[in-house]
């Protein structure tokens, strides 16, 4: 388990979203049983325990030895540490959309402290890197390139400044989600992706989120809708599967295709945000059904 821990780190140190699509099947395996039985008392499970310490103390010596500064190694062990953790053990009580917006949580609390704590010094980081992309170009393109591309550039850095919650939940909603999905693909009689529908109370998110507009906190508002809105696309490509199943079956590559090409497009990506949450209100996914792709 140790080393598998230090590669689940390593890969955390790149990406926390790959991280998170090797720690998330493991740790759910550690929950339950190999005879898909659950674990009673799954924070008393010595295996879990383990794993818990065991990335907690790679954390703390990458911080000690000056590997990692303070807020990176929290940000790997939220990432790696406590979501798996927190999914698993929720998915033991609760039906999977319960357990997936549960795991969210250590994310987003952590993100929440951290700009609520550091936005100053996060502030200066982004501008320091903006800074340092910015003369990296300038020595590559020429100066009427640059004058260009000036604009799209201050607008990446206006997003990742004050929007860096919402891109901070992207990894960790992603990498949570196909995780997830990578541990139910051979237990698709427990759950499958096409059944996944949240919660009405999430709704309660786009309602914060539009009271915070009204009243002009607008970068709080646009990070709270941008992150419930994640929620719902995710709802919306299970309502857009249940429609394309039928034509994976018979055509894989075509299925991909049509579950890929909405990806480069933020016209189609708002659209299936919007079915996703229209499918709490209306029966979207029975015109599927009625053609036969599921009973």
């Amino acid at each position: 388990m140790i080393l598998f821990c230090v590669l689940i780190v390593i890969v955390a140190l790149f990406s926390r979203l790959i991280a998170l699509l090797i720690a998330v099947p493991y740790v759910a395996r550690l929950v339950f049983s190999d005879i898909e039985q659950e674990i009673p008392h799954t924070t008393q499970s010595p295996a879990l325990l383990r794993y818990l310490v065991i990335i907690t103390a790679i954390c703390a010596v990458l911080v000690v030895v000056k590997v990692l500064p303070l807020m990176q190694a929290l940000e790997i062990w939220v990432s790696i540490g406590a979501t798996p953790i927190v999914f698993a053990s929720a998915l033991q009580k609760y039906k999977f959309e319960i357990a997936f917006l549960i795991a969210s949580s250590p994310a987003l609390i952590y993100i929440i402290l951290k700009n609520l704590m550091f936005f100053p010094q996060i502030k200066l980081v982004i501008e320091e890197s903006n800074q340092l992309f910015m003369s990296s170009l300038e020595k590559m393109l020429s100066p009427e390139m640059m004058e260009s591309m000036y604009p799209t550039l201050e607008s990446i850095k206006s997003i990742m400044l004050n929007g860096n919650a919402a891109v901070w939940m992207i990894s960790a909603i992603g990498g949570l989600l196909f995780g997830a999905l990578i541990y139910f693909r051979k237990k698709s009689h427990e759950w499958h992706f096409r059944d996944l529908k949240f919660p009405y109370y999430l709704q309660l998110g786009l309602v914060v989120g539009l009271v915070l507009f009204i009243f002009k906190i607008k970068i709080i508002s646009y990070n709270v809708l941008f992150i419930v809105g994640l929620f719902y696309l995710i709802q919306g490509y299970s309502v857009l599967y249940c429609y394309v199943e039928s034509i994976l079956s018979r055509n894989k590559f075509l299925g991909i295709v049509m579950l890929v090409i909405p990806i480069f497009s933020y016209i189609l990506l708002l659209v299936i945000t919007f079915a996703g949450l229209l499918d709490n209100w209306l029966p979207i996914r029975k015109f599927a059904y009625h053609r036969g792709d599921k009973e």
